[in-house]
């Protein structure tokens, strides 16, 4: 089902029932790749930071099935099983966790929480929202049409191409098939956040805050920024807040932790204390503990 990065502590582990707050992470990938294994330093770190604003925290990330091999909704439904975990059998309470994603990893977050509203949906009867939730370059909308997917296509590690490609993958559409058949599939609110239909109510979907963030040389970037301004109109701005980060790519707070080697080695050698390394998945989780802190 998945892994437990960090429980309550980094050095005295306790039952996550413990924790000030409970991190349910779904990681990216486009789910055709990755698994948690991959997201340990920039968890940890994103962890770290967070007690350093003196909230105790715990990190359990979802191994979901990977497409082709496993096509939605196996995922979703895998979601609303370890959710079901977390508060049945960790007796974590809703309001103590905290549901986080990057890219793909964000689609899922937001696929359950529409299903999380639906009575007749996987996820079941009468299961509360969690606390809050955490965005990092969310795949919003598998269109992929508005302008930064041209704009910044030479500037941004994902491409338009690749996603049409790894989303008749994940949907369980033939890479090769024309794009007409997917567009009533596409318009579905467990997969499409910017013009879903019908039209999302994100008032009941969503939890008490939402944080966002989303580089600005990124081909989601518009996604993003027009995703968080109908939140803004529909919720109001004290419970949305959206962190760009300038001249950065996709998801670059987790890049660092994988691609910076340098950064890398003087991240694990350092002395225990030590809150240098990885900036910008520290700054990330600050940010977390900030809101978690201000929504109580």
């Amino acid at each position: 089902m998945g892994s437990w990065v960090m429980q309550t502590s980094l050095q005295n582990p306790e039952p996550p029932v413990c924790s000030g707050l409970t991190i349910f992470y779904l990681h990216g990938g486009g789910y055709i790749s990755s698994q948690p294994a991959h997201y340990l330093l920039f968890l940890l770190r994103l962890g770290e930071a967070i007690i350093e604003q003196g909230i105790s925290v715990s990190i359990f990330a979802l191994d979901y099935s990977l497409a082709p091999e496993h096509v939605f909704p196996t995922q979703l439904n895998e979601t609303a099983a370890a959710y079901k975990y977390l508060i049945n059998e960790e007796h974590v309470p809703p309001e103590k966790i905290l549901i986080a994603g990057d890219s793909a990893g964000g689609h899922l977050a937001l696929s359950f929480l529409v299903s999380l509203a639906n009575e007749h949906s996987p996820s079941g009867k009468a299961l509360p929202k969690p606390r809050g939730l955490a965005l990092m370059s969310p795949w919003l909308s598998l269109h992929n049409e508005l302008p930064s997917f041209n704009t910044n296509s030479r500037k941004d590690v994902l491409s338009a191409p690749f996603l049409r490609r790894i989303a008749r993958q994940f949907l369980g559409h033939d890479v090769a098939a024309q794009d007409n058949p997917m567009k009533s599939c596409l318009n579905s609110p467990y997969l499409e956040f910017l013009t879903p239909k019908p039209a999302t109510e994100w008032d009941t979907v969503l939890p008490s805050w939402i944080w966002v963030s989303a580089g600005t040389n990124e081909i989601f970037f518009d996604s993003v920024k027009t995703w968080v301004g109908i939140l803004e109109d529909q919720l109001g701005q004290e419970r949305v807040t959206f962190a760009t980060g300038p001249e950065k790519v996709h998801v670059w707070q987790w890049l660092e932790t994988i691609m910076n080697e340098k950064m890398k080695r003087g991240f694990l050698e350092r002395e225990v204390g030590d809150e240098r390394g990885f900036e910008a998945t520290a700054a990330a989780g600050k940010a977390i503990a900030r809101q978690a802190r201000e929504h109580g």
